[in-house]
């Protein structure tokens, strides 16, 4: 049986800033050990690091400099390390996440000719770096059809951009009663149902639209209370404008876990502006929880509107509060769409088929012939 292919996979922040690295972590627990031999470079110490040494790969910690005029002297000396921590390891493929790591990986990897991936969560595309990494790249993977079109227009785009949908965990994300406990410690009414956010407080993500549904929601069901999961900048401004008196809601911040808080949820509302995917559907879709969300990005190609969750139009509050209340007053409705969300999940997001279509794309790359004239 032949060794494992040493892979080095470049995360993009050190800490667990959201549903990207969270997808960066599955992916490293899911590679197939027998095939491929993980490595992993962050580009600091936190919450990234600490959870890679718990899963058990070997970690390497190198600050990457921002890519600017100031920087070309630091970046170089980091494209130096990089290059020797690739030899050192023996890596014959890196698989970069984001766009910096990307940049700093084509540097590195060029001179040796291997073989870089770079991995796209953003439907924005970069009008300076988009060209240049996508040429420098063996491939691309885009999290949704979304994020793949910012390379629209691109020659090569239609044959190195490959489209890998995020996967989760179906054992993780098992439905499940709420813990009761949890509720009153949070300090919401026992007996309320509990809508839920989860994801970054910043403008792109919609909190503010949340909350300003939550208040249309309270009066049509003034039992509704109200929950938001995350950090970010927008938090102290959403907390003063909730304590206004008129909502039931609390902050709880950000949550390594947050399988416990979809448990207690009656809905999941993911109100964003702009989503290059919306990894937190497919989680709650697979804890049997209902599904609100914007039609913007990735989220159409995730949740289905009517069949699999319920979709209004960005940057209308109103709109988003009426499917919040249709989905919390129509029982029988929520429950179909429920079932077939569930249903959906394991046929299309689940975390093996997500690794399988990775390590699939790997070997394209890896194995000697055609594939090698795409190669750095």
């Amino acid at each position: 049986m032949s060794e494992p292919v040493p892979v080095l996979l470049m995360a993009n922040f050190a800490d667990r800033i959201g549903g990207g690295e969270e997808s960066f972590l599955e992916l490293v627990r899911g590679i197939d050990r027998r095939r491929f031999a993980p490595h992993v470079h962050v580009p600091s110490e936190g919450d990234m690091a600490i959870e890679l040494r718990r899963i058990g790969v070997p970690i390497a910690v190198r600050y990457l400099p921002a890519v600017r005029p100031w920087t070309m002297l630091a970046g170089g000396w980091a494209a130096h390390d990089l290059r020797a921590l690739l030899s050192a390891w023996r890596i014959r493929l890196v698989h970069s996440h984001g766009t910096r790591a990307a940049l700093y990986a084509g540097l590195a990897a060029r001179r040796s000719r291997i073989p870089v991936i770079w991995h796209v969560r953003i439907v924005d595309p970069d009008p300076w770096l988009d060209g240049l990494l996508l040429r420098a790249s063996s491939a691309v993977v885009a999290n949704s059809a979304a994020a793949a079109g910012r390379f629209r227009g691109r020659s090569a785009a239609s044959t190195k951009v490959h489209v890998v949908p995020n996967g989760v965990d179906l054992d993780r994300f098992r439905p499940g009663a709420a813990d009761p406990e949890l509720k009153k410690a949070i300090g919401l009414p026992p007996e309320s149902p509990v809508v839920v956010y989860i994801g970054r407080l910043e403008h792109g993500k919609g909190p503010d639209l949340f909350l300003q549904a939550a208040r249309a929601v309270r009066q049509a069901l003034p039992q509704t209370s109200f929950l938001l999961v995350g950090d970010g900048p927008m938090r102290a401004a959403l907390k003063a404008d909730a304590h206004d008196g008129s909502l039931c809601a609390a902050f709880v911040g950000h949550q390594p876990d947050p399988l416990p808080f979809l448990r207690m949820a009656a809905a999941v509302v993911v109100p964003s502006r702009q989503e290059a995917f919306g990894r937190v559907l497919i989680e709650a879709m697979a804890a049997e929880v209902p599904v609100v969300a914007t039609r913007v990005g990735g989220i159409p190609e995730v949740c289905v509107d009517g069949r699999t969750g319920l979709l209004v139009p960005p940057g209308d509050p109103v709109t988003l509060a009426g499917a919040i209340v249709n989905t919390l007053t129509e029982p029988d409705a929520t429950r179909a769409r429920v079932r077939a969300a569930t249903a959906d999940v394991r046929a299309r997001f689940s975390l093996g088929l997500h690794v399988e279509r990775t390590q699939a794309l790997y070997s394209t790359i890896l194995t000697p012939g055609p594939a090698d004239a795409t190669r750095n």
